[in-house]
C-alpha cells in the first residue's frame, strides 16, 4: 500500500491524549463499533469515565502514528496489525469492509490492505488482567 507522504497516518488504536479523537465503542460482546467520523474529546470526556476503567478499555482513539516513537513498532510497520492480521482466521469477519473514515490514512490499511479492515472491530487497545485470565481459562 502507498503510504501518503504528505502527512503521517494515522494509528486507529492509539492511547487517549488530548489531541486524540474517539474512533470506537466498545460494545457488549466485544467487538468495537465504528464511529461514521472519529469525535474530538477533551479531558472532561475522560474524567467523566469511572475511575477502575482505563478509557482504552472502552473506547478506541486515534492518533497519528508515532512510527518507531511506538513500543509496537516493530521496524517493519505496526506490530499490533501484523499480529492481527495472523489472528484473522481465528474469527469471522464479515465478507464485506465495515464503514470506515479513516482508512485512506489507517496505518493499518496502508501496511496489511484490507487484512486489518476485517480484523479491526476485534482489536481492544487495553484489555483488562481479568479479560486475559478468563481467555486463557476458556482456552484461547
Amino acid at each position: 500500500m502507498k503510504n501518503n507522504i504528505h502527512k503521517k497516518p494515522l494509528c486507529p488504536s492509539s492511547r487517549y491524549a488530548e489531541d486524540a479523537r474517539l474512533l470506537g465503542i466498545r460494545q457488549g460482546n466485544g467487538k468495537v463499533a465504528i464511529l461514521p467520523d472519529p469525535l474530538k474529546i477533551d479531558s472532561n470526556f475522560i474524567q467523566q469515565l469511572q475511575k477502575d476503567v482505563k478509557p482504552e478499555q472502552a473506547f478506541r482513539f486515534v492518533n497519528r502514528c508515532m512510527e518507531q516513537g511506538c513500543k509496537q513498532w516493530s521496524g517493519k510497520g505496526c506490530g499490533i496489525a501484523i499480529r492481527a492480521v495472523t489472528l484473522l482466521n481465528q474469527v469471522m469477519p464479515k465478507k464485506s469492509l465495515p464503514l470506515c473514515s479513516i482508512r485512506n490514512d489507517c496505518r493499518w490499511h496502508q501496511q496489511e490492505g484490507n487484512a486489518a479492515c476485517g480484523i479491526c472491530t476485534y482489536i481492544i487497545t487495553d484489555i483488562s488482567a481479568i479479560e486475559i485470565k478468563e481467555y486463557l481459562k476458556d482456552g484461547g
